[in-house]
């Protein structure tokens, strides 16, 4: 029988269980055909009161109990990326999707990267308790809005206040106070979001030794070449640094603490001229006491097209204006991130590849390496701060100034990808495209028809590798 078929098969049996349960009576789990695929436990859904999706609906988290006794007290709590919005457009089209309502989030899912259950892929964080908390604020898990406004396009940016109430009901219900050793991780906006709220944690948490390992969040790298006398400042847009103009990234920094009423570090605010400026992670950086490992590409693909709009290209195609560009973004961010390096207070960690992606490839079971060292190897042995251990930092050195890494995207930017459609981008959320994939894709099969995922749909994406896709959970 062929794989589609099996496929088939499946998801329709798995389409009739869901329609029993469209009234979420409990965990929907999902029965495969012996032999074709291996069930791995689910982490399931909590819905909160009190809580708020962009839309209003509850916001929450998925749950997996410890896999083991050695992971009774260690505890993997993951930040959903998912991009922003930041307009009523934006955010109103976002609020009917799964990033900005929980309406069609299914009631139990898989887990990738540092929530995996399997000891060759997460060798040192798979038995721990597992939590995931789905992105559906559009604000980088960072506002407090509590009450809706025009000024708030009539949506809640609530992802700080989710996270405070996700906190308290696992100290309530799971006994998260009892940790001992706690990792706080997200990629992308997830990424932004262990920035933010990592020291909080820690003080909510004084018995456990927590930490943070941002994926692709360090938004926005500062010491941009054309503003010398204002080294917080994002990089220049790519329409104004082709004209020597500076100053629409700055404005839009304010203009997202503002809309979003950020949770603003609490010592970056008392120690900062400029309140918003707390709103960049090159200046909250500094301010960070928990101990952090940071994971980021060199050449942030989402950064360079998707917020600072150079046009992609590839190869010949890209003008000396754009390598120039993409040089200029690079040695912004090693200046920025040398902060880590120069950090005396604490010993943080840095992997930087020199590399054209986003988050692909850097978080744990990613496959960059630097010098042969992964950054599963390297987050584990700084977390555990195993003796004999792999290198605190590492970080590429390119003579070119331009993506030289082999073990990624090493060269020049390729053309921007066509807009994914619902289905894929929810694929790309849920599940990584690589080994699996179908199974996952049946686990987390609720979200995906919620989707207007089809059969042939689902098939097509899964053998097809994804372009710049993120690591995803």
């Amino acid at each position: 029988m062929g794989r589609e078929l099996v496929l088939w098969i499946v998801l329709l049996q798995a389409a009739a269980t869901h329609a029993a349960h469209a009234v979420r009576p409990g965990p929907l789990r999902l029965s495969f055909p012996k032999g074709h695929f291996d069930e791995p436990p689910l982490m399931e859904l909590v819905l909160l009161q009190g809580t708020h999706c962009l839309d209003g609906s509850r916001a929450g988290y998925y749950f997996r109990k410890a896999a083991s006794s050695r992971g009774e007290t260690r505890w993997v709590i993951y930040f959903e990326g998912g991009g922003l919005c930041y307009d009523p457009q934006s955010c109103q089209s976002r609020a009917k999707t799964n990033l900005g309502s929980s309406d069609s989030w299914g009631l139990n899912r898989t887990g990738g990267n540092s929530l995996a259950v399997d000891s060759a892929r997460n060798p040192d964080f798979w038995d721990a308790n597992h939590v995931f908390v789905p992105y559906c604020t559009g604000d980088l898990h960072t506002g407090t809005v509590t009450e809706t406004s025009i000024a708030t396009f009539g949506l809640y940016f609530a992802g700080h206040n989710n996270f405070v109430s996700v906190t308290q009901h696992l100290v309530s219900t799971h006994a998260l106070d009892a940790a001992t050793e706690v990792l706080l991780s997200g990629d992308s906006a997830g990424g932004m979001g262990v920035f933010y709220n990592v020291d909080w944690l820690a003080s909510t948490l004084p018995k456990a030794t927590v930490k943070g390992a941002p994926v692709g969040g360090w938004y926005f790298p500062g010491f941009a070449d054309d503003q010398p006398e204002d080294p917080w400042a994002p990089p220049s847009l790519y329409p104004e640094w082709t004209t020597n103009k500076t100053g629409a990234t700055r404005a839009v920094v304010g203009y997202l603490v503002a809309l979003y009423h950020v949770y603003i570090h609490p010592n970056c605010a008392d120690k900062e001229a400029v309140r918003f400026h707390c709103g960049s992670v090159n200046v909250m950086y500094k301010h960070i006491k928990s101990p952090l490992f940071v994971l980021q590409n060199m050449y942030d693909s989402n950064q360079i097209i998707s917020e600072l709009f150079m046009p992609g290209c590839s190869g010949d195609a890209c003008s000396q204006e754009q390598l120039g560009f993409v040089r200029y973004f690079g040695r912004a961010v090693r200046k920025s991130t040398h902060q880590v390096i120069e950090n005396a207070e604490k010993t943080d960690g840095l992997f930087l590849p020199s590399c054209y992606a986003h988050t692909e490839g850097i978080n744990v079971e990613g496959k960059t390496t630097i010098n042969g060292f992964n950054p599963t190897e390297m987050v584990g042995d700084w977390f555990f701060d195993r003796p004999n251990r792999s290198p605190l930092r590492v970080v590429d050195d390119c003579p070119e100034d331009l993506p030289c890494n082999p073990s990624c995207k090493s060269l020049v930017p390729e053309p921007t990808p066509g807009p994914e459609t619902q289905c894929e981008t929810e694929l790309n959320t849920l599940c990584s495209r690589k080994a699996g994939c179908f199974a996952c894709a049946m686990l987390n099969l609720p979200q995906l028809l919620a989707a207007l995922c089809t059969v042939p749909e689902i098939s097509s994406l899964c053998a097809s590798p994804p372009q710049n896709q993120s690591t995803v959970v």
